[in-house]
This record gives structure tokens, C-alpha cells and sequence, in this order.
């Protein structure tokens, strides 16, 4: 081991996301997918259809087929695809009700601004997009100048492709900081990419067949016998570009569920077995499983042997995880824990379909190594089936934007502060990834240290509703800074309540652009309609902020299918090619492990830094972390603080996803309204007894944190002693309340029911992970 160490090569500050975003020359790549005779518009009924993909807000991380049925210039209704491979004709109700978001009589079509001191009331003026700009222009350089361009912050909302051009944006000011805005440990799919990423060096996903355009019919594919759901709950969630019908057509196939969730869920009641565990504790059944695999001699001898590093050290790590301790941790059948165990271990195949569950703990990324490290032990990589490597295809990183190469290519500003000053220097973790801290970054805001943050810009994002954790303290940072921009399709809380520039931005619907989140394949966003007023796309925004800065330098594509162009240039492909032709599929093959496929040297192995699967990290080891996966309680927890939880006996877990709602979206959206109406939080009948709580109750929930309000939903597929919170929470009809007025009710009422008053802005100590799923807390009927 010590010989192996000292022959490995760690580069602490490398991005850990390299091998996502592959630099590579994709021109001569050739596609699975014959196009001949698949139309892109047609006429029918009087109308134009046209095939798109919907993939900007409001929406969620998928890009699914559409239809899009257009008369004179307006957009009639809304079908899914059935032709396309990726959804196959399903569509969710938001989607299909998106008309009430694009036509909302709500929508902000033209740039505003108002005075700094008028912050929280509504005395927005309309300015032009050049007015906009040169503001923007002003205060950025005023700031530049005063604090330097570290002191700025571009912050994003949640994934889709406005994850390709923030770093732009980022680029054109000259700023290290950019990243997700007040997203505590980063604590969304980040820490399980991390760390899974140091073990087997690639992003893995379950295999749905989802790489073939004949799907389930293709005779490489095999259905996964069985299917880890774990932390998630793909069929309302259709989270990180997996559909969850996927799963259900593998069920249909003979695939089987285990799942682990603290609710009864349609794939729990469906599951062969179902852990109904406390939150935060995932990691210890992970290891439980794997030990009892193990000691029952029904690991893969290949696989491990082969192209597996550290397994020795690794099993005698874990082994006093019995079946008995992670029961006792987890609150769960010992019996079944075995049971499963042993399943797994004979089963001919088996993958994980993860959620933001696993992210949600303070130590939340080790619980992604520990689930790794499980299919690790049973040989679930690169079979059918199994977990198969997902590269971006076609030379398009991660399927939103060319490779770095593009990043490179744009101008410097010669007020760019250097990487070192990116606000991450507390956390080994946020270093390794090149990414920053939310939390120092907050910290910064309320205090200047290390530095002051004096100008964010926000894109999709409405942190004071949803994301940050301790919105009570996000609010007031926020109001100390010099200059702040929104850019968005509503008025938001976090707009109206600290914005001095509103940039409107449009809809899928009336936009170019390619799909992305997921590497399946490559798809077009068609536009449909022209834009409404004077909105404009993410993407336009953000480049012509750049030429604001720094002329054509920026680059000088003059329509958004031109900047598509310059994002496809390592592809096969044009904008024109891949709109007409609406999706192509490139070659795809299993166990590229064995062939070469995965490492840059074309050598069989893993493309990691010891050329196998990584059950002992050193990469890990270096940063100065437990090289292998290790159970930790949240630090929050029956367990880990017996008197807290003597105060507050029941444990939290929010961010669950509702069918019609996608975090802090689609609360304009009458029919979406109509089938969730307010927050609500999920109570066993027997804890809601135990306080009075009848099922519509107003609910006070309170911890050491914060406090917040929400309706009572009494259900008995709750664990006992968990309740569950909705997330995400604001009231864009109170019009009387949309001024900070001092109160809760103030800003649409966003502090009101805000769930995420009771979670701390503190990550793990990697700087990865928190605990927005594992908090204590307790409940009391509302009386007010």
C-alpha cells in the first residue's frame, strides 16, 4: 500500500470534473441513430408543430421531447414526443401546463432597475436592455475597483444549461467565485460526484437502456435484476436526467426494487425490500451490506481481484458492520438487512438510482463512496444493467457546453482576480473540485472576511425561498452588498427583496439551445414562438453582458444559433444539423473498462489515479480525510446529542419533490396550485396525537435554528418520529405583502413557511454536505 501511495500522483487543486467535460475532437464520430425522414416541423390542423425539448426554467433537470403546437405565433398546446427516445410521449403536468407560465400575466418582460436604498419595495422603473447594461457595467467596475473582482459572485438556481454559461459570466467579470448561490456543502449532486468520482474516476449511471435509441429492444441491453432506489424517488422526482417511467418499464422487464426511504413510497410499496430508515443514516446499511457480502464469500472474485485497489483494507475496515449494528443505527429489521444482503451477492446484476438524499448529511459524500463501494464488492459496473460510464457525447461537455476549451478562449479581463483568491480556503473538499464555499461565502457577506462580497448576481435562482439554509441571515447579507442583478421570469422574494437591476429572461419555448444533464445524447432546443416582450435567453444575456465588457472579444456570434455553433465545435454538428435532425445517439459500448475506453492512455482500467476502482482513496488520504468510507452520525441526532434530542425529539427531513411543484417554481400556475395548494409537513398519526395535531392542523415546527409554520398531512407511510417538510414555499398572489414590510408576512410571505429557517448553513468538513435532511426538531399545534 505505502509503495503504491508514493507512485500515485495527487493533484489536490485539480478540478475533480475533468473527466466529465472530456477535450476531445468528436468531428468524426459517428451516431447509433439513422435521422433520414424524421421531420423537425410539420403543419397539422391548422397548426405548426414543432420538435423541441424543454430544458430552461420554468422546468426541472430533464429535457424531455415535445411537441409544441404553435397558431399565429402563439403556442396552443403542449405533447409529449412519442418518437423520442428519451421520454417516449410522457410528459409531466408541469409540462403539459406550461402555457400558464409562459402567457402568466405576471411575467417581467423588460429590464427594471430602482435605487439601492429602495431594496424590498416595489418602485421598479423600465429601462432599456442598454441602460441595463451600462448600470451593470458601472457598478461592476466600481466594485472592481474598490474591493477587486473576487468581491464578485455569479450564483446560479438549479442545473439545467444555465450551468454552461455562468462560468462565462464569471470569465467576462473577471471573478473566481461562481457556483451555486447559498447552496450549503454544495449539497446537491456535487459531494456524490465528488467523491464517487475519486473512486471509479467517471460519472456512472444506472443502466436504463437509456443509451439506445431502440431502448428496452436493443439486444445489448439487460434489465438490472435489481434496482437500488436509495434516497430518491424517481418517479415524482425525475431527478439528474433520469426519467422515473425507466424504472417502471424495467419492472414491467422483471427488474426488481430495493429502496431505501423513510417513506412509503409507490416504488417502496412495489420493493422487494424496503428499508424504512432514519435519515442520515444510509451510510451505515451501505456498509453493513457490503461487510455481510463479504464474510458470506459472495463478492466478485474477478472484479475485485482485477481492477480493484485497497479491498483488503477496506473489508477489514468495515468489519464490525453487522447486520445487528446497522439495525440498531438505522431502526431497521436486522433479518432483512441480511436477507438483502444476500440477494445482492447472488444477483446477476444490480444499479443505484441515488437521490439528493445522500448529499443532504453533513458527511453526505462519503455515504455516495459507501453505495459505490457496495457495487464495487458485487462487480455492478459496465454489464447490462449495471452502472455504466456516462460521458458527455460528442465532444459537448456534460451536454450544455463544449468543453473547457470554450471557457479558455474567451478574454481575461485585465482586473481578474487570480484562482487563489475563489472563496474555498477553508475546505480541502471545495479545492479539490475548483469550486467555492457557499458558506464562507456567506460568512463573508455578513462579516468581510476573508474578503468582503460586494456584488452577486443571481441567474434561476431564488435563494431567500429556496436552497440556502438560514434564509433569516441570508436576507440581510445580502442587502449589505453594493450591487445586485436578478435575472429570472418572475418577480421573486429574493428580487423584490434585494435586486437593483432585473434582467426578464425567456422560456424554453422561445429560445434556441441543446439539451443537457445528462450524456445519453444530444438534442436540440427548437424555438417556437418569438420571445414575449423583451425577454431574452440565459445565454444572450450573459454574452452580451460580455461584449458590454469587453467587445467583440466576448465573441462575436449574433444570434443564439451562432453561439451554438461556437459550443458544438469539437461535434459533428451545427445548430441547424442537430435541430432538423432533433436527437442523435452516439456509439455506445459496455465494459470499456476491459478495452481501454475509460483512461486517457488508452490502457485498460479506471481513469483514476491508480488505474482501478478505489476502495482505499488516497487522493482522500491526502486532503487529509479517512481514504476509506466510514459511518459518521449527522451531527444532529438521536444519537450524536441525546440532550438536544430530549428537547427536540422529532428528526427532520425537507426537500421532498411534489408532482406539480419543482422547488420554488410554478407557485404562479393555477392548475399546479390547484393540486398543491400550501406547504405542508408529513406527521406519523401517532406523533401527531402525541401533540394534539390533527391532520390540517397549522403545524409550528421550531429547532435550535429557526422556526416556521406549515399545514398538517397526517400520513401513516411516514416513518414514526420523522416528519417531512415542503420546501421551497412563497405567495406570489399576496400583492399587498410583496414589499418587505418587517414581517414574515412581507416579500410574499417567503419567511412565513420557510422550512429551511430550522437548517444551518454549515457543511461536513470537507466543505461538502449538510444536513437538510437530518435535523431535530419538534412540532406543536398553531394557535396564532
Amino acid at each position: 500500500m505505502a509503495e503504491a501511495q508514493a507512485d500515485v500522483k495527487n493533484e489536490i487543486e485539480a478540478d475533480v470534473y475533468g473527466s466529465f467535460f472530456v477535450k476531445e475532437d468528436a468531428k468524426e464520430a459517428t451516431t447509433q441513430d439513422d435521422a433520414e425522414g424524421r421531420a423537425w416541423t410539420w403543419s397539422e390542423d391548422g397548426m405548426t408543430v414543432i420538435r423541441t425539448n424543454a430544458r430552461t426554467g420554468p422546468g426541472c433537470h430533464q429535457n424531455c421531447g415535445l411537441l409544441v403546437y404553435v397558431k399565429d405565433g402563439v403556442i396552443d398546446h403542449i405533447e409529449g414526443d412519442p418518437e423520442n427516445p428519451h421520454n417516449q410521449g410522457r410528459l409531466c403536468l408541469r409540462c403539459l401546463a406550461a402555457n400558464e407560465m409562459i402567457y402568466h400575466k405576471d411575467r417581467i418582460l423588460h429590464p427594471m432597475k430602482r435605487a439601492r436604498e429602495d431594496r424590498g419595495k416595489d418602485t421598479w422603473e423600465r429601462i432599456s436592455w442598454d441602460e441595463a447594461y451600462d448600470l451593470i457595467y458601472e457598478n461592476v467596475m466600481a466594485v472592481v475597483e474598490k474591493y477587486g473582482a473576487e468581491s464578485i459572485w455569479v450564483t446560479q438556481g438549479t442545473g439545467r444549461d444555465i450551468n454552461g454559461y455562468g462560468p462565462m459570466l464569471a470569465q467576462y467579470l473577471g471573478t473566481p467565485n461562481y457556483g451555486m448561490g447559498f447552496l450549503s456543502g454544495q449539497a446537491c449532486y456535487a459531494p456524490r460526484l465528488f467523491s464517487t468520482s475519486l473512486k471509479v474516476g467517471d460519472m456512472f449511471v444506472c443502466d436504463y437502456s437509456q443509451f439506445f435509441p431502440d431502448r428496452y429492444d436493443d439486444p445489448r441491453f439487460e434489465v438490472p435484476e435489481y434496482v437500488m432506489v436509495w434516497g430518491n424517488n424517481p418517479v415524482v422526482a425525475n431527478s439528474d436526467g433520469t426519467l422515473g417511467h425507466w424504472i417502471v418499464e424495467c419492472m414491467k422487464r422483471g427488474s426488481k426494487i430495493i429502496c431505501m426511504d423513510p417513506k412509503l413510497t409507490w416504488l417502496a410499496g412495489k420493493a422487494e425490500y424496503w428499508f424504512q430508515l432514519r435519515p442520515g443514516t444510509d451510510c451505515a446499511l451501505a456498509l453493513a451490506l457490503s461487510n455481510i457480502i463479504i464474510q458470506e464469500d459472495l463478492y466478485d472474485h474477478e472484479f475485485v481481484e482485477l481492477w480493484t485497489y485497497g479491498f483488503d483494507e477496506f473489508a477489514a475496515s468495515i468489519a464490525d458492520f453487522t447486520a445487528e449494528k446497522a439495525a440498531g443505527i438505522c431502526g431497521i429489521d436486522a433479518e432483512k438487512v441480511t436477507a438483502c444482503a444476500r440477494a445482492l451477492g447472488r444477483a446477476r446484476s444490480a444499479c443505484l438510482q441515488w437521490g439528493v438524499a445522500m448529499d443532504h448529511t453533513s458527511e453526505g459524500f462519503i455515504t455516495g463512496m459507501a453505495v459505490f463501494d457496495l457495487l464495487a464488492v458485487t462487480g455492478n459496473y459496465e454489464k447490462p444493467g449495471s452502472m455504466v460510464c456516462g460521458r458527455p457525447c460528442f465532444g459537448v461537455g456534460s451536454t450544455w457546453m463544449s468543453d473547457f476549451t470554450v471557457i479558455e478562449s474567451l478574454p481575461t479581463p485585465s482586473w481578474a482576480a487570480s484562482g487563489d483568491k475563489r472563496m474555498n480556503q477553508e475546505f480541502n473538499g471545495c479545492k479539490a473540485m475548483a469550486a467555492i464555499s457557499q458558506d464562507m461565502m456567506l460568512k463573508a457577506l455578513e462579516t468581510g472576511e476573508p474578503y468582503p462580497i460586494k456584488c452577486v448576481w443571481m441567474q434561476t435562482n431564488n435563494p431567500i425561498a429556496n436552497m440556502g439554509a438560514e434564509p433569516q441571515r441570508i436576507l440581510p447579507a445580502l442587502l449589505g452588498t453594493d450591487f445586485n442583478v436578478v435575472v429570472d421570469l418572475f418577480m421573486t422574494p429574493t428580487a423584490m427583496g434585494v435586486g437593483d437591476v432585473f434582467l426578464p429572461a425567456v422560456t424554453f419555448a422561445e429560445r434556441a439551445g441543446i439539451t443537457g444533464h445528462q450524456p445519453y445524447q444530444l438534442g436540440a432546443v427548437a424555438q417556437c414562438i418569438e420571445p414575449l416582450g423583451e425577454a431574452k435567453s440565459d445565454q444572450q444575456i450573459i454574452y452580451e453582458v460580455g461584449r458590454r465588457f469587453h467587445g467583440d472579444a466576448a465573441g462575436t456570434w449574433k444570434s443564439d444559433e451562432e453561439f451554438y455553433d461556437f459550443c458544438l465545435q469539437s461535434s459533428p454538428f451545427k445548430y441547424q444539423d442537430i435541430k432538423e435532425r432533433t436527437w442523435a445517439y452516439p456509439e455506445f459500448e459496455y465494459y470499456k473498462y476491459k478495452t481501454g475506453k475509460l483512461r486517457p492512455d488508452g490502457q485498460p482500467g479506471f481513469n483514476t489515479d491508480t488505474g482501478r476502482y478505489n476502495f482505499y482513496s488516497i487522493a482522500m488520504q491526502n486532503m487529509g480525510y479517512s481514504p476509506l468510507s466510514a459511518y459518521e452520525e449527522p451531527p444532529e441526532s438521536p444519537r450524536s446529542t441525546p440532550e438536544l434530542y430530549e428537547k427536540y425529539p422529532l428528526v427532520l427531513t425537507t426537500g421532498a419533490r411534489r408532482w406539480s411543484l419543482f422547488h420554488s417554481e410554478h407557485r404562479q400556475a393555477p392548475s399546479m396550485r390547484a393540486i398543491h395548494p400550501g406547504p405542508q409537513i408529513m406527521i406519523h398519526p401517532d406523533d401527531a396525537a402525541q401533540y394534539g395535531i390533527k391532520d390540517g392542523d397549522w403545524v409550528l415546527i421550531e429547532n435550535e435554528f429557526g422556526s416556521c409554520r406549515e399545514q398538517a398531512e397526517l400520513s401513516t407511510r411516514i416513518k414514526r418520529g420523522v416528519v417531512s417538510a415542503d420546501h421551497g414555499w412563497w405567495y406570489p398572489e399576496r400583492k399587498d405583502r410583496a414589499e418587505n414590510d418587517g414581517t414574515e408576512a412581507g416579500l410574499y410571505g417567503v419567511l412565513e413557511n420557510n422550512i429551511n429557517k430550522l437548517l444551518p448553513m454549515r457543511p461536513g468538513k470537507t466543505g461538502l454536505g449538510n444536513s437538510y435532511k437530518s435535523q431535530l426538531c419538534r412540532i406543536s399545534k398553531y394557535e396564532g
